[in-house]
Formats: structure tokens, C-alpha cells, sequence
């Protein structure tokens, strides 16, 4: 087992704010991995603000798993990747969760490998736990979970969580038998925060002579508990059942989401599955239940007691607009107390496509109308790679990409925020812009860290002019006023609001757009102006009558760069806000 622990690491760390690595420019973004191929990554980001990069990648002797630690000014803490195991892995074969974040900001690696294989091969599932100063708390070798005496033929499928008393539950795939056309069942355990084995496997396990049980997905339920969404049988039914601390169930018996329909079409490829807060889930999906080759959006609400949340049978539809929907993401906002989501629609032929949000109350109300609400316009374009994000004063931010090209990719990538009391009320950035085409893929995000950024996660796999192309992973800092990288006193402009938020800039670094939002009693007689900093008017974007509550006003910037005051003028008075145009 060869790790390469960065000593330097605490060193760096305390430097956050004078080597910080993420660029205001949309055209150059971090550069997060080395230039090598890889199998598969994931991102999540620690309390700190650290950002964990999970990766199984070709190593000299076989598939190696790694990890990369990014703190939030975008320094990169490891000089080389820290090598978690590099047994012989089958990691690269397999479906399943590589990273967990901890509350305290460990890293929890799942690593499928052969370390105690026999004739016939096998495979087990071994965990780590790593400090951020790359420390291996359970043991340089890990927590073999079934334990060297066990191995299958094939494991995969693992999805860990973390219960609120630091304990970790996992569960995952595998095969028994002599071939890959063994009955497969779900194993689960549970690990104290210090790696003593909570659970007897035997008690455990979904498995019986007859059925198959196969991708499961657990969350914390609260008060110990936890939920586990398994799919069932040829059909692959979707239930659910929660656990209690010891492994026991909580319900008289598995709550059925959905009867099956799916086929042969893996479920992982469909299914998101969230907490909602109160000990209960939240499932999104789609599927062509129908056989009609027109696939729809779903939605199931699981209460905590077990019950179905929502009227409706098999998931709550989410858009009656009779496009094909595919990848459904989905969250929970706690402070609306609504569920949300995102997918692509696009036409028969899938050469026409949209990015569609919707907003559902526990009841299953569809608040954002029978349709949904479009985000992006069909148009003959490929959307995908979407994700959802809690955002900022009652908003909710969307990503995607978008491809240009329709063959080679001309992809970029975008964020839109919008209000969720006030659909109209957008704003939207582009993050990867550049003049170097290339095809990019795999978006991913962060949920927002303490209120002020998000990071964006995608592969780079060269342009078409590259005679050696390699893959990439490149990340991106996204502010909470859609500005990118680091907020630097030298160049940028504080975001100013005024007291009680009547009138502000959503975004104090400008290009082609500056967006102001200005909030009154009643309806009013206002004036916007742009002034240089010699005093001189620059630009009137609005005078007339100001309609009552939360309003956006648009300037179409037509003006050199520099430093810029924005004062609304009403009968309650003058306000202003500074901005700088790029």
C-alpha cells in the first residue's frame, strides 16, 4: 500500500488568502486534476469550506483510488494526489459512491478491490476515513466491510451516509454464485465514527432464494434512523424501509414507491434520492411506465412514519407538457418547506431541447403550474448535466450545459437563479466561456458553503487542434452574485446594499449587464441613473412608475470600464450602489 501524505499540507493551509488559484475570467478556470485519463470522480465540499476530489485512476500496477483536497480560495493542499489504496481494484468496473464528506470534514472512501481474492476471483468493499491533513483514521489498510472470509463475485453499487451520532451506514450490491448470473442482494453496515462494526450483516441483508434486490441508496432518517430505497425484483419496484439504530425496522413492512415498468433500464441511471428534514425522502425519476417512447418526470414524497406523501400512485408527475424528460434532480428547501426539481424535455427525436424546473408543496400541488417552469427555450440544442443548488434570498440556482455544436462539443456550462416567489425575477452567468472549443461533460456542484459560493466541478477532454488530447477535471468558484473566483479588494467593488434592502446591485462586477433590484411599499415615481466617478450622467435605464414590492431593472451597459454609481431616486429618497464595468 503506497500513500503519498503531503507534509506541507498544514502549511498551505494556512496561506488560504495569499495564493488563492481561482480566476475571474470564465475562459480560464482551475485546472483540478492533473492532465491524466481517469475512470470516474466525485466532489463534495467540508464545513470548512474545503473542497474533497474522489478519483479511481490508471495507476502503474492497476486502478488506483485518490483524493484532492481544494480549500475555498482555490489552492490546491496535496502536491500529488494522496493514493488511497492501489490494490488490485475493480473500482473502474463498477457503479457506485466513491466519497462521503463527514461532518467534520474527513473524507469516507469506498474502494471496491481483490485483496482477498481466491480461485474463482471475488471482490469486497473496503472504507477509509482521511483527515484533511491526511491522516488515515481507520488504518492505513482500511475497514474491509464483509470481512476477509467474504468475497463475491461481483460488488458494486455502494452509497454511504452519515447519521447525526457520527456513525456512518453503507449499504451496496453484490453477486453470489460461480458467474456473473448470480442472484444479487443488498448488504448493509453500520460503522461507529471511531470504525467498530454496529451492525451483524446476517441481520441485515435483502436477500432470499427467489428475489432480486439490487441499487441501494441510504440517507439519515433522524434520531439514528435510516432510510434505505432499494430496488426490487426483474421489475425493479422501488421501496423503501427505514432502520432503526440497531438494524431492526422501524415499519411494519416496506413502503412500495413505484410498481416496476422500467425494464431492463438500470435504476442508478434515473433515480435521485434526498432527505427532507423530518426523517422522511424524496425520490425523482423518470420512466415511460407506458411503453409510448415518451419518457415523464416523477417525484414520491416518503413520509417519516412510511407513508406516501403525495395522492398519487407511483410518483407524482412533474410536467404534463408531453416532451420526452429525462435526468430528474431534486432537493429539499427547508425554508419554503417545498421540494424542487430540474430536467431536460426534448422532442421525439431528441433534436429539440429545454431545461424545465417545478416547485411541489408536500401535498403534491404543482406550484409552478401543470407544465413546469422553462428555464432554457426548446431550441435545436443539447442540454445536460443538471443540478439544482439552494441559493440566496429565496432563490434557487440551476446549472447546466449547454452543447452548441451537435457533433464535436462547443459546450459551455451556466447557472440561472431565480426567485421562487417571482419566476420573472432572474439571473444568469456563463462559467466556462472561452474561445478554446472543447468537449466537456459531467457537471457537477456543490451545495452553496456558508451562504457566499458554490463550486462547479466538469471534465475538459481537449479540442479537436490538441494532437495529444487528455481529460480534465476543471473547477470554477461561483459567488453568490454570480461573480467568479475570488473576491479581490484590488480590483472589485463590494456589493453595497442599502438599509432594509430597498435598493441593491445584484452583481458589483459587470460586463455587458448590470441587474438592480429595488424593493417599495407602494407604487412610486423612480429614476435610475448611472453616474462616473467624475459626476457625469452616463445612462437613465428607467424613469416612470415603479410597481410596488421586489423589482428588477436592467442595464444594457454602453460604457467604458470603471468604477460606476447607481442611484434610484424616489419620494422615499436616494439611494445609491456602486458597481465596476470590466
Amino acid at each position: 500500500m503506497r500513500k503519498k501524505i503531503l507534509l506541507s499540507v498544514v502549511g498551505a493551509m494556512s496561506f488560504i488568502t495569499a495564493f488563492g488559484q481561482w480566476n475571474s475570467n470564465p475562459a480560464e478556470n482551475l485546472l483540478a486534476w492533473p492532465n491524466e485519463s481517469y475512470y470516474s470522480h466525485e466532489m463534495q465540499i467540508s464545513p470548512n469550506g474545503n473542497i474533497w476530489l474522489g478519483m479511481n485512476y490508471p495507476g502503474p500496477d492497476g486502478v488506483y483510488t485518490g483524493l484532492q483536497l481544494i480549500d475555498p480560495a482555490g489552492n490546491i493542499l496535496f502536491d500529488e494526489p494522496l493514493v488511497v489504496a492501489d490494490f488490485k481494484a475493480k473500482t473502474w468496473t463498477a457503479f457506485g459512491q466513491i466519497l462521503l464528506v463527514d461532518k467534520d470534514g474527513n473524507a469516507i472512501v469506498s474502494v471496491v478491490d481483490e485483496r482477498y481474492a481466491n480461485e474463482n476471483g471475488g471482490e469486497c468493499h473496503t472504507v477509509y476515513k482521511i483527515s484533511q491533513e491526511g491522516e488515515f483514521l481507520w488504518g492505513e489498510t482500511g475497514i474491509t466491510l464483509e470481512g476477509a472470509d467474504k468475497v463475491y463475485i461481483h460488488a458494486y453499487g455502494m452509497n454511504m451516509t452519515q447519521l447525526s451520532d457520527g456513525s456512518y451506514v453503507f449499504a451496496w450490491s453484490h453477486t453470489d454464485g460461480d458467474s456473473y448470473n448470480g442472484k444479487m442482494s443488498v448488504e448493509m453496515q453500520r460503522i461507529s465514527a471511531d470504525g467498530e462494526l454496529l451492525w451483524n450483516a446476517d441481520d441485515v441483508r435483502l436477500t432470499d432464494d427467489k428475489t432480486t434486490y439490487m441499487y441501494p441508496y441510504v440517507i439519515d432518517g433522524g434520531y439514528g434512523q435510516t432510510i434505505l430505497i432499494y430496488a426490487k425484483g426483474s421489475g425493479q419496484d422501488i421501496y423503501a424501509r427505514k432502520l432503526d439504530f440497531d438494524g431492526t425496522p422501524v415499519w411494519s413492512e416496506d413502503t412500495r414507491i413505484y410498481n416496476g415498468g422500467w425494464g431492463s433500464i438500470p435504476l442508478w441511471t434515473r433515480l435521485t434520492v434526498v432527505p427532507t428534514g423530518d426523517g422522511g425522502a424524496l425520490l425523482s425519476w423518470n420512466d415511460d411506465r407506458y411503453f409510448t417512447q415518451i419518457e415523464s418526470a416523477y417525484m414520491a414524497y416518503i413520509k417519516p412514519n412510511g407513508e406516501i406523501g403525495f395522492t398519487t400512485d407511483n410518483g407524482q408527475i412533474l410536467g404534463l407538457s408531453g416532451w420526452r424528460s429525462f435526468s430528474v434532480k431534486s432537493l429539499y428547501d427547508p425554508d419554503t418547506d417545498n421540494f424542487y426539481a430540474i430536467w431536460n424535455e426534448a422532442s421525439s427525436g431528441q433534436s429539440w431541447n429545454r431545461v424545465v424546473a417545478q416547485r411541489v408543496n408536500k401535498e403534491g400541488e404543482l406550484l409552478w403550474g401543470e407544465n413546469g417552469l422553462e428555464l432554457k427555450p426548446m431550441e435545436q440544442t443539447d442540454y445536460g448535466y443538471l443540478s439544482l443548488q439552494k441559493g440566496i434570498n429565496d432563490e434557487m440556482a440551476f446549472f447546466y450545459m449547454r452543447n452548441y455544436s451537435g457533433s464535436f462539443g462547443d459546450v459551455e456550462a451556466f447557472v440561472t437563479a431565480v426567485n421562487v416567489n417571482d419566476t420573472t425575477a432572474r439571473r444568469e452567468s456563463e462559467f466556462t466561456k472561452g474561445e478554446r472549443v472543447s468537449e466537456k461533460t459531467n457537471l457537477k456542484t456543490t451545495p452553496m458553503h456558508d451562504g457566499k459560493f458554490w463550486i462547479a466541478l466538469w471534465s475538459d477532454n481537449g479540442s479537436l487542434e490538441e494532437e495529444d488530447k487528455k481529460d480534465r477535471l476543471m473547477m470554477q468558484r461561483i459567488n453568490n452574485d454570480l461573480t467568479l473566483g475570488n473576491p479581490n479588494d484590488d480590483d472589485a467593488v463590494e456589493r453595497v446594499e442599502a438599509e432594509g434592502n430597498n435598493f441593491a446591485a445584484l452583481a458589483s462586477i459587470v460586463e455587458n449587464e448590470a441587474m438592480f433590484v429595488a424593493n417599495t411599499p407602494a407604487n412610486v415615481q423612480a429614476t435610475l441613473s448611472i453616474y462616473n466617478m467624475n459626476g457625469a450622467l452616463v445612462a437613465t435605464p428607467f424613469d416612470g412608475e415603479l410597481a410596488a414590492g421586489r423589482q428588477y431593472i436592467s442595464w444594457l451597459v454602453d460604457a467604458p470600464a470603471g468604477i460606476y454609481l447607481a442611484t434610484l431616486s424616489t419620494p422615499y429618497g436616494t439611494e445609491t450602489v456602486k458597481l465596476l464595468v470590466k
